[in-house]
């Protein structure tokens, strides 16, 4: 887990000379990095492929015969 202190304090070290760095410190944030955002476009597919992966099982083993004319 990340601390916001440890955080707070490095950008204060950083940005010490110029005012808007301190401003825009906020962009270095974990939450905010380019990995954290794809994960959130997709926040439910990893459940929703292993329940699709469970179905298809179930429907191959236990499905319903196919009637052959």
């Amino acid at each position: 887990m990340v601390d916001p202190i440890k955080i707070i304090e490095r950008a204060r070290l950083s940005t010490a000379k110029d005012p808007w760095a301190q401003r825009e410190a906020w962009r270095n944030h974990p939450s905010f990095s380019k990995m954290s955002q794809l994960r959130g476009m997709f926040p439910g597919f990893g459940i929703a492929t292993g329940l699709f992966a469970i179905y298809l099982a179930y429907d191959h083993f236990a499905g319903a015969k196919e009637k052959k004319h």
